[in-house]
């Protein structure tokens, strides 16, 4: 099929007759990915009544990215070419023609950056609110919460992450908190306690 004809039923599709089936399907069967090609194909044989639609449809569906677009182009009416739509059922859209008018407005636009460009500007004041104080103590209040740790957080592993991060003061107060917390492994902490504080002192 030659690009000309292509072009052409695509704009046009009632040029779509038995004569082109052929044509289209030599077209699909070069290019299997040709998605309109496809779609072209596929509204040929319906129009046509040919057998073949249901299987090809089940083939070609999954491979079309927007299956209601494929749905319009081949479940719509025939379109007039006349009517300015092309095949997929959208009106083309024709460039708008450009008409250089006088340079008159451009020069009123530069008057305007001018003036702003040689206006002096003021100096521009960004007063504080008077509840600020307040605001940065409750983001004090926030952060210390924050940093803080809680009882309940500590675990063994976070007690010998601090002693592996050479963070002996951290680790102390953990193991501390571990013993009081799991009494039943109160011998092992002390001893962990008492390793800490050798390395502490090292």
């Amino acid at each position: 099929m030659q690009k000309e004809t292509f072009y052409r039923i695509i704009k046009n599709h009632t040029l779509l007759n038995e004569e082109t089936l052929p044509e289209l399907r030599q077209l699909t069967t070069a290019h299997p990915y040709f998605q309109a090609a496809w779609i072209l194909y596929l509204k040929n044989l319906k129009k046509a009544g040919s057998p073949e639609f249901d299987a090809t449809l089940k083939k070609v569906a999954p491979m079309v990215p927007d299956r209601k677009q494929l749905y319009r182009v081949l479940f719509s009416e025939t379109k007039k070419a006349a009517s300015g739509k092309n095949y997929l059922g959208q009106k083309e859209i024709q460039p708008p023609d450009y008409i250089l008018g006088n340079t008159d407005d451009q020069s009123s636009g530069n008057n305007l950056i001018d003036k702003f460009l040689s206006a002096k500007p003021g100096s521009l004041k960004i007063e504080k609110p008077h509840h600020e104080g307040h605001l940065e103590k409750k983001e004090n209040e926030m952060i210390e919460k924050s940093v803080a740790e809680n009882d309940e957080l500590i675990t063994e592993t976070l007690a010998m992450i601090y002693l592996e991060q050479k963070k002996y003061d951290k680790a102390l107060e953990a193991f501390k908190k571990l013993s009081l917390k799991y009494p039943e492994k109160s011998i092992y902490f002390a001893s962990r306690i008492e390793e800490t504080k050798k390395l502490k002192n090292i």
